[in-house]
């Protein structure tokens, strides 16, 4: 996730001197350009394929619970006694249910 940060500031900061070099009309910075922009394109959509991969989005789900806990322990032990709690009666109710 935090390369995936890093590197779209990194794309959004070089767009923005690309946007500030666009009165500049020499063959260097023209050549430069151009090469800037195709560089641009393929991490863009590596962009977008890391920030839809199922990993990253695991690791955004898992930062996300951490925050949470972190932030609100209590809650968090509460949450987590409640969730446990139910799936254990639900499998003591279907394992009694089976004999």
């Amino acid at each position: 996730m935090k390369r995936v940060t890093t590197l779209t500031n990194l794309v959004n900061d070089v767009e923005e001197l690309l946007s500030e070099l666009k009165d500049e009309h020499g063959p260097e910075v023209q050549e430069l350009r151009h090469r800037v922009e195709d560089a641009l394109a393929p991490a863009k959509r590596a962009i977008y394929q890391q920030s839809n991969n199922a990993t990253a989005r695991i690791g955004r789900y898992a930062s996300t619970v951490d925050g949470y806990i972190n932030d609100y322990p209590r809650m968090a032990f509460l949450t987590g006694a409640c969730i446990f709690g139910t799936v254990g009666y639900l499998a003591g109710t279907m394992a009694r249910d089976r004999d």
